[in-house]
């Protein structure tokens, strides 16, 4: 499953995790925000309990991007233009 495909899903288990709980509560007639809380205390809990394996990969995937390690070609080859850009017109008249 590629890494864009295993966020979202994870964010869709996330928001239904939430919306169940919080339409039950809202359909029995629970003050909206007693529902919202209730619901997001449910939906972390269960996330905790049965989305372990989902979460370390949306972490690994996330911990991925700050090491840099889905670098290619193309972010090098603009990130060395940008450079000599910003050396080009640094010509040191800041104060």
């Amino acid at each position: 499953m590629s890494a864009s495909r295993r966020i979202v899903v994870y964010s869709i288990l996330r928001v239904l995790l939430f919306a169940v709980p919080f339409v039950i509560f809202m359909v029995l007639g629970i003050w909206w925000w007693v529902s919202a809380l209730v619901a997001a205390v449910i939906a972390a809990c269960l996330s905790y309990l049965f989305l372990t394996q989902q979460r370390n990969e949306v972490a690994t995937v996330v911990q991925s991007w700050g090491r840099g390690s889905n670098r290619d070609a193309d972010n090098d080859l603009e990130n060395a233009a940008l450079d000599r850009d910003s050396a080009n017109t640094d010509d040191g008249d800041r104060p």
